[in-house]
């Protein structure tokens, strides 16, 4: 961690190697949960039949359980990912007030991805809305945190990019 600290990371090929390795892996992330989404479906009424089952295709509804197991790991998982992420993002040289927009931004779209699974399910179908938009503001604000991580380390102009100046 000392080279966050010092703001050596541009110095140090390893470390650099370690976060475009992780980056990758976050990118894998991004894929699969576009392959989730499909599963899930991009309109609102797919997203409630999803949730809240359709008799005519044979599908159940989500169970109270389903939605537990899938809140614990995402809970868990997404403040990993976006704790790393937005770490990483506050390196760059962006504008301090951009920075924070982004960090609010990313955490609250994926705790309303989140939550809004338990709203379709038991309170109103009309939390699917609110699904379908937080998902997609999540995938973006990952996105644009991956292409900054990535500009920031690699894309500098001769100058350490990877800190604020």
């Amino acid at each position: 961690m000392r080279f966050f600290v010092t703001k050596d990371l541009n110095k140090n090929s390893a470390l650099k190697l370690i976060v475009l390795f992780s980056l990758i892996f976050f990118v894998g992330l991004i894929v699969t949960n576009f392959l989730f989404m499909t599963k899930i479906g991009f309109t609102v009424q797919e997203v409630i039949n999803y949730y809240l089952g359709n008799p005519e295709t044979f599908r159940q509804p989500k169970s109270y359980g389903s939605i537990v197991e899938e809140t614990h790991f995402h809970l868990f998982a997404m403040g990993i990912i976006l704790m790393t992420l937005n770490h990483l993002m506050l390196f760059s040289d962006l504008s301090m007030r951009f920075k924070i927009i982004l960090i609010i931004v990313s955490f609250s779209a994926c705790l309303l991805d989140i939550a809004s699974s338990w709203l379709v399910r038991f309170v109103s179908a009309d939390f699917a809305y609110l699904k379908l938009s937080s998902m997609l503001v999540e995938q973006v604000s990952l996105v644009a945190l991956i292409f900054i991580i990535l500009k920031s380390l690699f894309m500098s102009d001769g100058k350490p990019a990877i800190y604020d100046k």
